[in-house]
């Protein structure tokens, strides 16, 4: 417990033991996938399920700070040696596929889903099979200096379909700067870390909206099921 020492006033030693024992799945092995995936393992998370069949792109190295050009694996593979580079005793299974409705069932087993997509219609996808496994699902996205948090939990949250209604992919590349993709994946491996630990998310059922510019936050809840 000694490498964890200065987190367990915050979550306490049984939280730790959560923390340790937890399976988390992640979708999306991108910006936010690949800090989300470092901040977990740095705090002891231990059992990764990674999907994400990408290939690294040299338009990836301003925030996708694992990868190097001319890497040809896909990012699943290497968010995996990264993870235990970082802990050689990790346990992680990674799937080189896109998401879809029809191979969720890889997450099933998993303590939370994290969603790192950037693809709505994956998300949804996502989304919804979260609420068939009854597993709760952290959310983030973030284009430019403008980022998103929500927490959704079958059975006291609405769903993020509920949320986010019909919200579309953004046309054209998205802006992306390295610093603003870490702040709010920092943000989103903490409310996983809360789920998991039962320290209790700030976001379950609220929707958190971020302005990086102007550094303000707003808040938004929502109704419990």
């Amino acid at each position: 417990m000694s490498r964890f020492e200065r987190q367990l006033p915050i979550f306490g030693e049984e939280g730790q033991m959560r923390i340790m024992g937890a399976k988390v799945g992640i979708a999306g092995c991108g910006g936010l996938g690949v800090n989300v995936i470092t901040d977990l393992a740095e705090a002891g998370v231990c059992r990764y399920v990674l999907c994400d069949h990408d290939i690294p792109d040299v338009t990836n190295l301003n925030r996708q700070f694992i990868y190097y050009a001319g890497d040809m694996r896909p990012k699943s593979v290497i968010s995996a040696e990264w993870i235990l580079a970082l802990n050689p005793a990790a346990d992680v299974e990674a799937i080189s596929e896109p998401v879809t409705a029809e191979n969720l069932d890889m997450f099933a087993g998993c303590d939370v889903i994290i969603d790192c997509l950037d693809s709505f219609e994956a998300r949804m996808a996502l989304d919804d099979h979260s609420r068939k496994l009854g597993v709760p699902l952290v959310h983030a996205g973030i284009s430019g200096l403008n980022g998103q948090l929500y927490v959704s939990v079958p059975g006291r949250t609405p769903s993020l379909r509920d949320v986010l209604g019909t919200a579309k992919d953004q046309e054209g590349p998205v802006p992306a700067v390295g610093a603003a993709v870490a702040a709010v994946a920092g943000m989103q491996a903490m409310e996983a870390l809360r789920v998991i630990s039962g320290l209790g998310s700030a976001c379950e059922g609220v929707l958190v909206t971020l302005d990086l510019q102007t550094m303000t936050m707003e808040r938004m809840e929502f109704e419990a099921d």
